[in-house]
């Protein structure tokens, strides 16, 4: 078979990747192979090159569009491949089709995989399957981006990664940043080439500890917010750099303070760095070095900020998870808070973050318990609780599924209840990988009678849809778009314990 060929694309791939198919007479049954095209999208004819073969499909890039879908837009981003680009941007895949054809595929793509991969029937789908509800921007609407340092010929660039590759494209006129963000990438990147030390590569070795002369500058996460009492947003910078001595880090300071010294009255509400020694990719500093406040001064608080939701303003550091699109952020909050019981006695905060949504949902319970990993993001939960008189919130760091099985087996006492409450609904919002199963089998174990399950993976949330079927019923499942030009999908599902269910004892409460 060819390296390069020509074909119509159909179909997406649930990675925004567009799927045609070739003739394949060596198999039986004459379907044919499918081949995924990075970069393209249904509707148009392609030239791809092959980049890998497996015996039922074919893995490609895009070389050239032959011709374009029927429905296609100018593309939003200069940084994109249609816009020109040779590399391209790894991210907006989807950017040169119109918004109401990106809904429908994402709302296909959910469907495909909760019916494939959850196994629910279509009937029980379509009873609880409601409309989209799509992002109130599709530009500027980010308040968190994360840029790579690497090497652009001679010189230092800051972008994102190509499509498919290591290789950093510079992005100076990101379609996604809000004002302001722009000119502080612009800054950064200055800075970090002026001072003459190396962008960081990776060996493509994994885990182990990164060598010394691997090249100082990673990551650069942007995240706007607000300061206490203004109501201008800011943003706050978070440099991840490889260990350093003293040279290096003066180097960082000075990075730092140029950024703080952009947009005139210091639009930066303040300025982290942060080590990592690992040998990876991971935009997460292992240890935290420096951190200047507003005004340049060296201040461990400087890193709060804040971020409304729901008529609330939770306090939270840049590191940990928060909606990276506020506009959608209240349309996915007033769904779950449509969806969650009107009263209840226990509520299972499960991921809870710095307690949004979690904390809005409290005030409809006797008492709420909220579990996460991020000992940043449970410092903030505690604190965001007592600034909102939530008195009766309790909030544990630690491994989620560890966690649950303690509670399951009744081992998780003292809390400073009068007595431990009957968890009648949890709610749910996991990473990408979704519940693990330990976790899953002390919720099983716990059997809330409803449960909130929001995910931004319909892919894992079907796996898990698989197994609370047996005991759930699936009664809502609207969605919210909070990544346009993407085929993700963030999907809310509301299910209620059946009454024949009965609470049966987990696989692992360890």
């Amino acid at each position: 078979m060819r390296d390069h060929m020509e074909l119509a694309l159909d179909g997406l791939a649930h990675d925004g990747r567009g799927i045609g198919r070739v003739p394949a007479p060596e198999r039986p049954d004459g379907r044919g192979l499918t081949v995924f095209v990075a970069g393209g999208l249904p509707g148009q004819r392609v030239r791809c090159r092959v980049l890998r073969r497996k015996p039922r499909f074919l893995e490609a890039e895009l070389v050239e569009v032959l011709s374009p879908g029927p429905e296609e837009v100018p593309p939003l981003c200069p940084h994109s491949r249609a816009s020109g680009d040779a590399r391209g941007c790894g991210g907006c895949p989807l950017q040169t089709m119109p918004y109401d054809r990106q809904l429908q595929w994402k709302e296909r793509l959910a469907r495909d995989a909760l019916t494939r991969i959850g196994g629910l029937a279509s009937g029980a789908l379509d009873a609880a399957w409601e409309a989209t509800l799509p992002s109130p921007a599709l530009s500027g609407f980010r308040n968190r981006m994360t840029f790579a340092f690497g090497a652009g010929g001679d010189s230092l660039v800051l972008g994102q990664r190509s499509r498919g590759g290591a290789d950093v494209v510079p992005t100076p006129d990101c379609a996604l940043l809000p004002p302001g963000g722009r000119e502080l990438l612009a800054e950064a990147q200055a800075a970090a080439a002026s001072s003459g030390l190396p962008a960081w590569r990776a060996s493509g070795r994994r885990g182990g500890k990164a060598s010394g002369g691997r090249g100082l500058w990673r990551f650069l996460t942007l995240r706007q917010g607000w300061l206490p009492g203004e109501a201008t947003p800011r943003w706050w910078a978070l440099c991840v750099t490889s260990p350093g001595g003293q040279p290096a880090r003066d180097a960082v300071r000075t990075l730092g303070e140029r950024l703080l010294g952009v947009g005139g009255a210091s639009r930066l509400g303040g300025f982290i760095h942060e080590e990592r020694s690992y040998d990876d990719a991971l935009a997460v500093g292992e240890r935290r070095v420096l951190t200047l406040d507003a005004q340049g001064k060296e201040n461990p608080r400087g890193a709060l900020l804040r971020l409304p939701l729901g008529g609330r303003s939770f306090a939270l550091d840049p590191e940990s998870f928060f909606q990276v699109n506020t506009g959608a952020a209240e349309l996915l909050v007033r769904t779950v808070l449509d969806m969650a019981p009107a009263s209840g006695n226990g509520l299972l905060d499960l991921y809870c973050g710095v307690g949004a949504p979690g904390q809005l949902v409290a005030p409809r319970f006797g008492a709420a318990l909220g579990l996460e990993a991020d000992s940043r993001a449970i410092l903030a939960a505690w604190n965001n609780a007592k600034e909102a008189g939530l008195d009766h919130c309790r909030y544990l760091g630690g491994d989620a599924a560890m966690l649950l099985g303690l509670l399951a087996s009744g081992k998780l006492t003292g809390l400073g209840w009068n007595k431990t409450p009957h968890w009648d609904t949890a709610l749910l919002d996991p990473p990408r990988a979704g519940l693990a199963p330990a976790a899953l089998d002390a919720l099983l174990h716990i059997a809330p009678d409803h449960l909130v399950y929001v995910s931004c993976n319909p892919a894992t949330l079907a796996r898990d849809a698989a197994r609370l079927s047996a005991a759930y019923t699936l009664e809502r499942l609207p969605a919210v778009d909070l990544f346009p030009h993407t085929p993700h999908l963030e999907c809310c599902s509301l299910w209620r314990r059946k009454l024949s269910a009965e609470r049966s004892e987990p696989r692992s409460v360890h």
